[in-house]
């Protein structure tokens, strides 16, 4: 049993070193994007929407279901 124990130490030793790691390699990635030079056009999914967060009005919503329709119609 003595021997299971310091297994599971060790293993949760090199846990906390992996997440120390992949942590220290998320900000060095940043740092890289940050000073490439063309940090806007580097990954599309991360800019996200202007309108992400905040409400709409009822007269916005009802036009971008409009403008869906529209293009649903268009693409059929």
């Amino acid at each position: 049993m003595d021997i299971l124990r310091i297994l599971r130490k060790e293993e949760s030793k090199l846990l906390a070193a992996q997440d120390k790691v992949a942590h220290r390699l998320v900000g060095l990635r940043g740092a890289i994007t940050a000073l490439s030079g063309n940090a806007t056009h580097t990954r599309v999914a991360d800019r996200g929407s202007k309108l992400r967060g905040k409400k709409l009005s009822a007269a916005h919503r009802a036009a971008i279901k409009r403008g869906i329709a529209k293009a649903r119609t268009g693409k059929a």
